[in-house]
Order: structure tokens, then C-alpha cells, then sequence
């Protein structure tokens, strides 16, 4: 399965606040394949969760979309009404599975009737339906007693159970494309590692396709189909995942992957000068100058394009590594 499932086109979404416009996305240009699983990694501010609500055309005051376009199996979600979206797409065609899953769940109700009002909100099927289909999934995400546990309210559960029934509400529709964003922070390492063998095994075997926003480049490394880097609210780069990690090709992929232990060993002098820059006053020329070892005079007055190197490999650079 290689066609396009979602196309992300020249994408620029700004805040407006006190003191002038953040521009959190400059151009996102990124495309994830039918039955693909794309790690997205940049540092936090680079406007990864601002990506993931857009991909469901949920950006709400002081957020404008600028311009841009969002193909969702060739179809623009951002042409489309409110209605249309929360009818057809938001929840059933595309899932979000957020972080902090405590955060996003309804102290007031249990977990088993926020599940089942969520599956009788696209199907129509009555509550008692609701409860049954509410008590199949969680245990299809592996929580036990699932009819014990669907009566229990969010203060109840562990951390890891918590994301276990995050993943169970958006999944109860079964959603062709999910959107993960960053769905095992803050867990210990062997519930993070239980939580993502899950998503990774309901992916399979319902054939479905998804976006994993992340900090950690090891889980990219063993989870995911393709790599995307984000900075600043642009691409740098994008490709399969053998081939980032075997030949990056932007400068400040190789910054992110001296940090990963085996490279640290090799390359003991890293160099991560300054800061991601102000969204309110964004660099001229390339948005990576300011840090860039290899900055020329040409990265200052220029915005990069987009270079396609190889077969599903894309660079944003004046001067990349392979030169």
C-alpha cells in the first residue's frame, strides 16, 4: 500500500497575541503513506501539537490558518463546514490520541460511558450498544476486568491504564488515520514501551495509517515506517526511516541524532548552541541560520526549498550533509 492517505501543502498557521503575530507553522509540507507510520521529532515549541489539531481542522482563536491546504484522502479538510468535519472526520476518520490522558478525560463520568458516548455520537446506536462496544475495546487494549473497570472514574486508574483508555476512545469508531501525539509521555519505561507495542498492533491489524509526535528518536527507530524533522514550524526533513538514520542530510538532523547515546560516543563534541527562534520574530533566510555550522551568506537572505534527494527522502537546505 503506497498511495497518499494525507498531504500536507505550504501550511502556515499564526497566533495572534499581545504583542504581534507567532507564527508557530511556516510552511508544513508533509505526506504520510496508506498504511505508513510517520514519527514526527522537534524540540517542544516547534509547533508539533499545533500540527496535530490541524490535521483534524481544530484550530480555534487567536489561531488563524493563513494559508495552506489539508488532503485527507484527496479531500481538503479545511474547505470543508464544521458539521461535515465533526460528522465525518473528527473521531472517525482521523483519531487524536493525546498526552496527559487524565487532562483529556472527564473526572465527572466513568471511563466506560465517556467511551460509549463517544461510539453513539457517529453511529446513532443506543446507550445500552454504547456500554457493550465501551467494555470490547478496553478489552481489546488489554485492560483486565474491562466490566469492573469501565464503572471507574479517571482518578481511579494508573497513569498507563489512563492512556490505555485514551487509546480505547479513539479507537471505538475504528479511524482509518491516527494522530498520536505524544502519547507516552510522562509514563515509566516499560508502560510507555506496553502502550506503544498496543498502538503499534492495533495499526496492523486494521490496516491503518498514523502520525507519532515524539521526543524520542530510539522509538522512531524501532517503530516507525518513515521520519519527518520539524523546526520552527517547517519540515527540514523527511524520509524512510532506514534511510535517516543510515545518511541524514540536515544539519540539524545530525544535531538530533549526536544526541541519541551510540553517536554521543562517536561525536563526544556536540554542538547545540542558542535556541529555537521567537515565533514573533522569526530569522530571514533559512530558520536554522542562527545555529547552523554550516550557515553560508546564502541561508540568510534565502528560504530553502525542498530538494528530493532520493525516493521518499526531501531536505529543506541551502548546503545539505551529502554535499
Amino acid at each position: 500500500m503506497t498511495d497518499t492517505i494525507l498531504n500536507i501543502k505550504n501550511l502556515h498557521i499564526h497566533f495572534n497575541v499581545n504583542n504581534g503575530s507567532a507564527k508557530v507553522l511556516n510552511g508544513i509540507d508533509l505526506s504520510v503513506k496508506q498504511g505508513h507510520l510517520l514519527g514526527l521529532v522537534g524540540e517542544s515549541g516547534s509547533g508539533k501539537s499545533v500540527l496535530a489539531m490541524s490535521m483534524l481542522a481544530y484550530v480555534r482563536e487567536p489561531g488563524i490558518i493563513k494559508k495552506g491546504e489539508i488532503f485527507f484522502d484527496k479531500k481538503d479538510i479545511l474547505a470543508l463546514t464544521e458539521e461535515e468535519l465533526q460528522k465525518k472526520y473528527r473521531g472517525k476518520e482521523i483519531g487524536l490520541i493525546a498526552a496527559n490522558a487524565r487532562a483529556h478525560l472527564n473526572p465527572l463520568l466513568p471511563v466506560g460511558e465517556q467511551i460509549a458516548n463517544v461510539y453513539s455520537a457517529h453511529t446513532k446506536k443506543p446507550k445500552k450498544e454504547g456500554r457493550i462496544k465501551a467494555v470490547e475495546i478496553l478489552k481489546s487494549v488489554g485492560i483486565n476486568d474491562a466490566e469492573r473497570r469501565a464503572e471507574s472514574y479517571p482518578h481511579e486508574l494508573s497513569g498507563g491504564m489512563a492512556q490505555r483508555v485514551m487509546i480505547a476512545i479513539t479507537l471505538v469508531n475504528a479511524p482509518r488515520f491516527i494522530v498520536a501525539d505524544d502519547c507516552t509521555n510522562g509514563l515509566d519505561v516499560t508502560v510507555a514501551a506496553q502502550v506503544m507495542d498496543l498502538l503499534l498492533l492495533i495499526l496492523k491489524e486494521r490496516e491503518s495509517s498514523g502520525i507519532f509526535i515524539t521526543h524520542d528518536l530510539g522509538i522512531v527507530a524501532q517503530c516507525c515506517d518513515e521520519v519527518a524533522i520539524m523546526y520552527s514550524g517547517q519540515i527540514f526533513e523527511q524520509a524512510p526511516v532506514k534511510d535517516f538514520f543510515n545518511k541524514p542530510l540536515h544539519p540539524y538532523s545530525d544535531v538530533l541524532l549526536d544526541s541519541l547515546p551510540e553517536r554521543r560516543k562517536a561525536k563526544p563534541e556536540i554542538d547545540t548552541i542558542g535556541n529555537l527562534p521567537n515565533p514573533l520574530q522569526l530569522p530571514n533566510g533559512c530558520l536554522f541560520h542562527p545555529r547552523c555550522p554550516r550557515a553560508q551568506e546564502l541561508c540568510l537572505r534565502e528560504k530553502p526549498k525542498i530538494r528530493v534527494i532520493s525516493p521518499g527522502h526531501t531536505v529543506k537546505c541551502h548546503y545539505p550533509l551529502e554535499n
